[in-house]
């Protein structure tokens, strides 16, 4: 008798465990999935960044706009490619160049160290009247442990042999925490 109750109990225990360690990846996978969720709202958030930008131009301005230019509060995450975006409105068919002459950080990682960031630094292409050409100029990527930095981007946009401009862009790197870099 003793024996047949020290398997009945060995079995409950089994099936105990095993519902438990189901429960339990349910679990993290249900949170995992929630906090992934609001992650990508923030990211979300840079491309309302980009629609501001759009929203730099009037109805009727032509020319280039980038973003952290102006003013704007412009913030990156770490740990991953992040992409600086111009604007491009033309009122012709125009070529252009964008190329990020100088990249240097205003505080937090040495500009040595934000120079090994930067895997792209310019852009060209032509621009059809009337449309807002939205352009990857510098792609950086960033490492997760980077410190909190503010770089400055200067970029010489080009207008086919005839105009140039200079645009200084101030862009915030902000670390994305250990949440983000562990879940998503």
């Amino acid at each position: 008798m003793n024996r047949k109750a020290a398997m009945e109990l060995s079995m409950g225990t089994i099936v105990v465990v095993v519902l438990s360690v189901s429960m339990l990846i349910l679990g993290m996978i249900l949170v995992r999935s929630i906090m992934c969720a609001g992650m990508q709202i923030s990211e979300d958030i840079s491309s309302g960044v980009r629609n501001e930008v759009k929203n730099l131009f009037g109805a009727d301005k032509f020319g280039v706009k980038c973003m952290g230019e102006g003013g704007q509060d412009v913030k990156l995450g770490t740990g991953g490619r992040r992409k600086v975006v111009c604007i491009i409105k033309s009122e012709e068919q125009s070529t252009y160049q964008l190329i990020a002459t100088k990249i240097e950080s205003l505080k937090g990682a040495s500009t040595d160290v934000v120079q090994k960031w930067v895997l792209n630094k310019e852009w060209s292409g032509s621009v059809s009247p009337g449309t807002d050409k939205e352009v990857d100029v510098v792609l950086l990527d960033i490492p997760r442990n980077a410190p909190t930095s503010t770089l400055k981007i200067t970029i010489q946009a080009n207008k086919g042999a005839g105009s140039s401009d200079t645009i200084t862009s101030i862009i915030d790197i902000v670390p994305t925490g250990f949440v983000k870099g562990a879940i998503c």
